[in-house]
């Protein structure tokens, strides 16, 4: 059973004074104190089964005490020495605490299943990272909520752009829950959701063109889709007549995939 909000508040800032830890903002540390909030992340986890599992950020490893009734093995990457040597003491012995970089492990890890209540600055490369190792078929991620929004934004939206793509051209996408900015210590400046990512395609040798696609694409995204794709082509506007008037930001994952194939025969 998980513990109430004050419990796990308290016992937050009990645990953060006795490490004589101040969080850092450089390292976006905003501790989960809303059990609420946990479940957002345990439930999903346990859907999938025990499995080997890559934490990325463990913090005081609230998720991952939870996360290791589920999971055969934890591998738990923490950036910041004095919470790795608080979590080397402290978790169970199917969980592994690693000092390092977490998007680096997330990058080369062989397990299946990454999960992580995300510093909100490395959320974008953190998606980055899984999208490209194929060994990750699951990840289950808190993140600050417009970037979710983005995630699951649909083609002509505001929050619709190189992010959404990248993520949908690679997994199913799944929006758990919203976390309100209370539901931290201390407050981010922004609230946050969980997402769920489900691996639908494999990133394979010269995928790199995609992301090269859209970033030339979205520069302009407001700008007609013929004309700027034209240009990032380097073929005629005639050639992109069945683009017809739409906005970049209007172009779904099936148009750039046809815009990518035109490159490739090129």
């Amino acid at each position: 059973m998980t513990p109430g909000w004050v419990e796990l508040r308290r016992w937050t800032l009990e645990v953060l004074r006795e490490l004589g830890i101040k969080p850092s903002e450089r390292l976006g540390q905003h501790f989960l104190v809303d059990p609420v909030g946990l479940r957002l992340f345990i439930e999903p986890l346990s859907r999938l089964g025990s499995l080997e599992m890559l934490e990325v950020g463990p913090g005081l490893g609230v998720i991952t005490r939870y996360a290791s009734e589920i999971a055969s093995r934890i591998v738990a990457v923490e950036l910041d020495p004095r919470l790795a040597s608080y979590l080397q003491s402290s978790m169970p012995g199917n969980v592994a605490v690693i000092l390092g970089d977490g998007v680096e492990h997330a990058t080369a890890t062989r397990v299946s299943v990454v999960y992580s209540n995300t510093p909100y600055s490395i959320s974008s490369p953190l998606i980055a990272a899984i999208a490209r190792n194929n060994n990750v078929a699951h990840a289950i991620l808190g993140v600050q909520l417009e970037l979710a929004m983005r995630i699951a934004a649909k083609p002509g939206e505001e929050s619709y752009g190189r992010l959404t793509l990248l993520a949908n051209r690679y997994f199913n996408v799944r929006l758990v829950g919203v976390i309100p900015r209370s539901s931290y210590y201390p407050e981010p400046e922004v609230s946050g959701a969980v997402v769920e990512l489900h691996r639908r395609r494999e990133w394979v040798e010269g995928d790199e063109a995609f992301e090269d696609l859209t970033r030339c694409l979205f520069s302009e995204r407001n700008k007609k889709a013929s004309k700027v794709a034209s240009r990032c082509l380097g073929v005629g506007v005639e050639e992109l007549s069945w683009l017809g008037g739409r906005r970049v930001r209007e172009l779904t994952l099936e148009d750039v995939e046809k815009l990518l194939a035109m490159t490739m025969r090129r």
